[in-house]
């Protein structure tokens, strides 16, 4: 395990605020529809405007509007392996996670990731 804790840092109320992460698995009901459970979990974190950096680090299809980077407490799924991927919420705005990098051995279960935000259904 890595001897930097940023647990100290990152739990600072200044630069964190409450966040809900919303895991998403399919079940199949008993007339055989496709639906999506969601579980939310209370949180905290921290959700800031993506860098150029980062932006160039993604595929071009995630080059869109309303990328953001993410630093939060909590192990987290991104799109991938037939899962569907988390969600963040954060304020009533809702973040799809696209790309995850895991911290867990730098604090106590850290992950940055980049995110993009829901488009409200209507």
């Amino acid at each position: 395990m890595a001897q930097i804790d940023v647990t100290d840092i990152l739990s600072d109320p200044d630069l964190v605020d409450d966040v809900i992460l919303i895991h998403r698995t399919p079940t199949v009901d008993q007339y055989g529809e496709n639906k999506l459970c969601e579980n939310g979990i209370p949180t905290i974190g921290s959700v800031q405007p993506a860098s150029g950096k980062v932006l160039q680090r993604l595929p071009d299809a995630f080059r869109v509007a309303n990328v953001m980077s993410f630093w939060i407490k909590g192990k987290i799924v991104s799109d991938g392996y037939n899962k569907y991927p988390d969600i963040i919420s954060l304020k009533g705005a809702r973040f799809a996670v696209q790309v995850i990098f895991d911290w867990t051995n730098w604090g106590a279960g850290w992950c940055e990731g980049t995110c993009v935000k829901e488009r409200p259904t209507s």
